[in-house]
């Protein structure tokens, strides 16, 4: 196994699919890295950890890296397992007494719940000798992102607060029955989600 490090989070607009692409850095091996493409709920849920920073009311791995918290021993490690038809496989190592389960994971899910419980993060050998790629300091890949998802974490996390509040007010309405104003703010939500996917 081979342990890496979040190198960073860069957004490529002029991609032929634009998206976010994660890459991790064998500890090490500065020229090395592993790129893996993530959601952008997932990038900002990576970014939010990476800055340490706690939102008032948890997010969805928030939650769910307090759920393994409070009821298990603790989250061990998360390893990237395997790759398959171009598709990473991890999985999460949790403690329980002496024993430790693996759960199976989505990469990006993983490493976003390692950041924030502070636990190494592997890659199997075969898939980083594979998978990984050679980025020297000098890049054009790093000059041809957009900034990194870290270096606006304060307007993620503004975004994250509004859209957090939005869908709230979209269920109450639901739950009211008022399916006109549901209407209304899923529409904000959508224009929400569509101006986050082009910046």
């Amino acid at each position: 196994m081979i342990e890496v490090i979040v190198k960073n989070i860069l957004f490529f607009a002029q991609a032929a699919t634009p998206g976010y692409t994660l890459f991790l850095q064998a500890r090490g091996d500065e020229e090395r890295s592993l790129p893996i493409v993530v959601g952008q709920f997932e990038a900002q849920a990576i970014a939010l950890a990476l800055e340490q920073i706690r939102l008032e009311r948890p997010m969805t791995h928030d939650l769910l890296s307090t759920v393994i918290a409070h009821m298990t021993d603790g989250l061990d490690s998360v390893i990237i397992k395997s790759l398959r038809e171009g598709t990473f496989f991890a999985e999460l190592n949790v403690r329980n007494g002496a024993e430790i389960h693996s759960l199976d994971a989505r990469p990006s899910d993983a490493i976003a719940l390692a950041l924030r419980a502070r636990v190494p993060i592997r890659v199997s050998k075969e898939v980083f000798d594979e998978a990984s790629i050679r980025i020297p300091a000098t890049s054009k890949l790093v000059s041809d992102s957009e900034p990194s998802l870290a270096e606006n974490v304060n307007e993620i996390t503004r975004r994250a607060e509004i859209q957090f509040d939005l869908e709230k007010e979209l269920r109450e309405a639901v739950m009211q029955e008022n399916y006109e104003l549901a209407a209304i703010i899923r529409d904000k939500i959508q224009i929400l989600t569509s101006s986050e996917s082009r910046s």
